[in-house]
């Protein structure tokens, strides 16, 4: 991910009635560092171009609340500097454990309408009716969210036209609302809501294995790796697991070393074990080096290389 390509993708998509907006998320940066890209955006444009998206989790912390910037007005295309000023912070995101940039939105909309919707995504339904507030604007929320359809556009973007936003493997992803799209969101959105910390872990996690193994020394994720986190996740709930920690481990070895790692007859030992008779996971997995897991891992159907 690069401003050129950001400025590219953005332009690509930008029709003349549309405003241009980069939402971003306080909580990533306190507004007195000199890496706020909130207090820099302010001083260029000022007030007048900010407006609060409502947390009302935080209703006595409204300086908190995320805040949705316009980069440009209907007729005209969002000023390229502060583009690359955006990128640049969100590229500098990706070395942190929350981000300030959350996307890039393209909508006729007006301001307020935009920052009311997407308040409105945040409360996700829960099982009993009622709904509770999950900010699912935060990029990996929101790559998890979208995972969820059948096809991204499928979501209830709209009016957002279009979000553009950095994946957990720091690709470019782009969400396509559709004015007629009335879906109201999935039933499992709160469920992989919940795991969001955990998966924030196993990546961090895996991002650092990649980093120790890398000759080049630098560690880069795979497109959507939260989704495939969530996957893995999922399927250590599936086999039993139910401690954190051992779903953790599980993951994290599925994702390093095979996705059927699970399938071989000495690693279902081990889950048995985790489960039944509360042995650690990891400090079992730990058992094993490099070379007896190379040997097991040789026993298995090639899969392809993640993209």
């Amino acid at each position: 991910m690069n401003s050129k390509a950001l400025v590219e993708l953005i332009n690509e998509h930008h029709r003349s009635g549309q405003h241009s907006y980069v939402l971003l998320d306080p909580l990533a940066a306190p507004k007195d560092s000199e890496h706020s890209l909130l207090k820099n955006l302010k001083s260029v444009l000022g007030d007048c171009a900010m407006t609060r998206v409502v947390r009302p989790n935080m209703p006595h912390a409204p300086e908190s609340h995320p805040v949705l910037v316009c980069l440009g007005s209907p007729g005209s295309l969002p000023d390229a500097a502060l583009l690359e000023l955006t990128t640049k912070a969100a590229e500098h995101d990706m070395h942190r454990r929350k981000r300030q940039v959350c996307g890039w939105l393209l909508s006729e909309a007006a301001p307020s309408a935009i920052a009311s919707h997407v308040t409105a995504l945040c409360r996700l339904p829960e099982a009993s009716g009622a709904t509770s507030f999950h900010p699912v604007y935060e990029p990996l929320r929101l790559e998890l969210l979208a995972a969820l359809f059948e096809r991204a556009e499928q979501g209830p973007w709209w009016p957002i036209e279009r979000w553009v936003f950095v994946t957990s493997g720091g690709s470019l992803a782009s969400l396509r609302g559709q004015p007629r799209n009335r879906r109201s969101l999935p039933a499992g959105a709160i469920g992989v809501q919940q795991d969001a910390a955990l998966i924030e872990a196993v990546l961090a996690i895996w991002k650092a294995s990649l980093l120790f193994t890398s000759a080049t020394k630098v560690s880069t994720l795979p497109p959507f790796a939260a989704v495939r986190a969530s996957n893995h996740i999922n399927s250590a709930r599936g086999l039993g697991l139910s401690a954190e920690q051992d779903i953790q481990a599980l993951a994290l070895h599925l994702l390093c070393l095979h996705p059927q790692l699970h399938t071989l007859q000495a690693v279902r030992d081990m889950i048995d074990a985790a489960i039944h008779r509360q042995c650690p996971l990891s400090a079992q997995l730990a058992r094993y080096s490099d070379s007896n897991w190379q040997r097991l891992v040789a026993t298995l159907p090639c899969h392809e290389a993640y993209p």
